[in-house]
This record gives structure tokens, sequence and C-alpha cells, in this order.
């Protein structure tokens, strides 16, 4: 790590550029190891590092497998065998000590899925029912339990829609004994700032819970709600959600974005536009004794034959009290080809648009463990990248395609991981669409600060998993990033300086 000129790292703040402080510690993100695992999308999507054996364990959608990569010798890493799943569509995988859990979906969209638990020889020591759609898995940190997130997405003609909840494994009495809880939403209404999406349906079958992690005690569960722009905090010993935290919408009216594909480049303008922060992956750090979340703010929306909320500002009978310049707003090379939502934003019930609602928050945030918002980074992904990489300025998946993204959802800030280096803790973000990687010190949760940035080579496209290695545990003694590349089936080890 070394000490940068205040003037080699921007950040910014209010929709204005601001120069970071001197004492900023940067971080170098050098490619140590590279390795193929399939050719397409599919082959590698989630991973952890299993620290016993010095290995990743990835998840591949396409072939029904946990895949295994050594990375004892991080610059030539090998594949091992695979976990076989029985042609299984794994969605994610969890590591602790020397077990290692898979869940995976199953057909139709309300059947239960499972979890699979193996030892670290690939020998399954058990089987255990989730609900529908186990979209993500985590265990507590002292490995006791097992959580899922269950999507319970619908049927893509909407005929079906199971409600999202969650699944907690009690290992206490081993693996031949776990106890198996499945934890409701039932009894929950939308709470004020997050929202159900098709009209008529109660929370619990509306939600689909996305991503799980726990508090370092792990006493406590957090689960994004993503469609939902939600978090359910969950008691892990009473085995119930304590609370759904709606996160509410930023005013990005004092924030320029650029909202448009059909404006012939990069252009960064503010507008009327409230975005919802709907999360995918989400993490938490322990800093004084006070837990804190670490929100990827991708944003999503519900897109089906049977139901879609999807539509273009151009399409909305806008407010002309709220918006008097409404036909210079629709126009496609202003606001008018931002995708909105149909179910939002007729707040007097007069059948015209009021408010204009945005999916996702192109950032990533800190939010205490009460859901208050402590921190959020605001439009600085996309200018950073406009500044350092304007050829990918929200590209979909390579500079041929700068802005095509937009007027969907900018950078799409998806995935992400936490850890601790040289004593300061540091998260790191990975953008879906462009492939941009962001490493922030989140020390003071207050105040994180740019500390680098990294563009893969080309052999690697769409960030889907990333993973923190410690120098502790990292086969080099240097701390290191790992990274799931979804759409080129692509796996990258990264040095961390």
């Amino acid at each position: 790590m070394k000490l940068v000129n205040r003037f080699q790292l921007t950040a910014l703040a209010s929709g204005l550029a601001v120069v970071l402080s001197s004492s900023v510690s940067a971080l170098e993100m050098t490619q140590i190891g590279e390795i193929q695992i399939g050719q397409g999308e599919g082959y590698a999507e989630m991973l952890r590092y299993h620290a016993q054996s010095q290995s990743l364990v990835v998840t591949a959608s396409e072939t029904g497998t946990v895949e295994r990569i050594s990375v004892a010798t991080p610059s030539a890493p090998s594949m091992m065998a695979p976990f076989d799943l029985d042609g299984g569509d794994v969605t994610a995988v969890a590591v602790h000590g020397d077990l290692i859990a898979a869940s995976i979906k199953m057909k139709p969209a309300d059947a239960p899925g499972m979890v699979k638990l193996f030892n670290q020889d690939g020998s399954l020591l058990a089987t255990y029912e989730t609900g529908a759609l186990p979209d993500n898995i985590a265990f507590s940190p002292d490995g006791r339990y097992l959580l899922t997130a269950n999507e319970g997405e619908p049927s893509d003609d909407y005929s079906v829609d199971p409600e999202g909840g969650f699944t907690l494994i009690d290992l206490a009495a081993g693996a031949d004994n776990a106890t198996v809880t499945q934890i409701s939403l039932a009894e929950f209404d939308v709470p004020a700032g997050a929202r159900i999406v098709k009209p008529g349906q109660s929370f619990a079958a509306d939600a689909e819970p996305e991503y799980v992690t726990f508090s370092a005690d792990g006493k406590t569960a957090y689960a994004t709600i993503q469609e939902n722009n939600a978090i359910a905090v969950i008691d892990v010993a009473n085995k119930e959600v304590r609370d759904i935290v709606g996160l509410g919408y930023k005013n990005v009216s004092r924030t320029s974005h650029d909202m448009s594909n059909k404006d012939n480049g990069i252009n960064m303008k503010r507008w009327p536009v409230l975005m919802m922060y709907q999360p995918d992956a989400i993490a938490t750090y322990e800093i004084n004794g006070a837990t804190y979340l670490v929100t990827a703010n991708e944003g999503d929306a519900k897109d089906y034959d049977g139901f879609s909320e999807e539509t273009r500002v151009a399409d909305l009978v806008l407010d002309r009290t709220t918006f008097p310049n409404a036909d210079e707003l629709q126009k496609p090379e202003n606001l008018g080809r931002l995708k909105t939502t149909t179910t939002m934003g007729d707040t007097d019930g007069d059948g015209d648009h009021d408010l204009v609602y945005a999916y996702g928050g192109r950032s990533f945030s800190i939010w205490s463990e009460q859901g208050t918002l402590v921190f959020d980074s605001g439009n600085a992904f996309e200018y950073l990248i406009a500044n350092r990489s304007p050829e990918v300025f929200n590209a979909n998946g390579g500079s041929d395609e700068m802005d095509d993204r937009s007027d969907d959802k900018g950078p799409e800030p998806e995935a992400l991981a936490v850890g601790s280096v040289d004593g300061r803790t540091y998260a790191f973000i990975g953008m879906e669409r462009n492939n941009a990687i962001f490493a922030y010190d989140v020390t003071l949760p207050s105040d994180p600060h740019l500390a680098g940035y990294m563009m893969p080579s080309a052999n690697h496209n769409s960030p889907e998993g990333l993973e923190f290695i410690s120098a502790e545990d990292s086969p080099t003694g240097k701390p290191l990033l790992a990274i799931a590349y979804e759409m080129t089936g692509t796996v990258a080890i990264y040095q961390i300086d």
C-alpha cells in the first residue's frame, strides 16, 4: 500500500468533483492469474475461497456443478474435480471450515429448492429443502447456521408467484440432525420506503429476497429484497424476521447522471428523478463495536410476459404542473429513453405521473444496522468511468456499446466484497456491465474514500462474484481478490498492494 498525491484521486459529492485528502491510501489491484472454466455464460458466477485447500469454489449453472480451482499457486490456477450436483441449477455457494454448501433452484417456479452440503473432499453430507428459488446462501461466522434467500420468482406468465422468504439450517447437532426452519414474510406489510410492485399482491408474494449476510457475532442476518427496495433483518436465535426496512428513494435532481443512450455520448446532467436503491449484494463489517451494511445498488424491475412494470419516460403522461417542460424532458436525447415504472409516481391518483422513478442507485451505500443511510457514493462511478475509461462509459459489455446502458441502470454495481488490509477496511464493488472494479476505504463509514480503480483485461466480462482473500489466508501471504466473470466463463486472481 502506498500514499498517493492528492491530485491523483477524485470522487464526487453533490454532483461536484472534490479532491481527496493526501492521506488516502491507494490500493493497486494487479492480475496475477486467470483460468477459463467454460466458453460463455453460465460457467463462472458466484465464488468463495476455501482456505484449507487453497482453492476457489465456483458455481456453474450451465453444467450443474460447483467447479473447484486450485490457487495454491495463484499465478497458475488449475482445475480440480468438481462437485456434481446431478445437473441441478446451482445459484450460490458458501464455505466454512471443511464444509461447502450449494443452493439449487428447481422447476416449476413454486417448487422447493434445496441445499446440498459437502465436505472438502466432495462427499455429500446432507440435502435440505428450502423455499422456492434459493438465490443466495451464507454460513454464519461460527459455521453453526446456513441461511438462504428464497427469491420466489413468479412463472413467466405470472400464473404462479410463490412467496419469498428464507431457510435457516441449524447444524449444531451435526449435518445429519440439522434443524431446518422456513422463515416467512407473511406477517409483514410493505414498509415506508419500500414498495409492492405488482398491484394487488401481498408483500410476501411480491417480495424477492436476493442476497444474505450475517453480522460478525452471527446473531443477526440481513437480506436484500431487491425489486422491493428493502432489507430484511433476521433474528437468528429466534428464527424469524425481526424487521423489514424500506430504503427510500434518493432525489438526484442536484446530481448529474447520463440517462439517455440516444444523446451521442457522455452527457452527465441533472434530471428530476428519484432513484430506487434496489441493492443486489450486501456485506457487513464492524467498526468500534457497531455493525454497518454495505450494498451494491444495482436495480431491477419485474418484467414478465404475464406482468411488466417497465416503460419509458417518453410513454408516461407527465403532470404539467410538476413538469412544465415535459415535452422537452421526454425527448429521447433527454429523459425520454429512461426506463421507469408504471406502478409508482401518480401521487394524487389523477392518472398522470407527478414523480419519475429510476431503477437502481448507480452507487454503493453504507447503512447502519437499523437501516439509516450513512453514506452513498452518488454519481462517483459514472463520473470516474467517464474521466478514466470513457470508452466503456455505461457500456453493455464492450467499448463498442458505450453509453448503451445509460437509459437503464448505468454502470449497474452488482458484485461486492469487504476485507481488511493493513488494519483498514475496504469495500470492493464490481460493475456488471462495463466491468470496472472500484475499491473504497470504508474504515470511517460516514466518510469513505476511493482507494483503487481497475479495468480487467479483454479476456473478462461481467463480474458476477467477488471474493476477498485476506493476507492471513492467502497462499502468497498478500491479500488477493478473486473475481468470477459471468459472460466469459473466466476467473481471475488479483494481488492487492
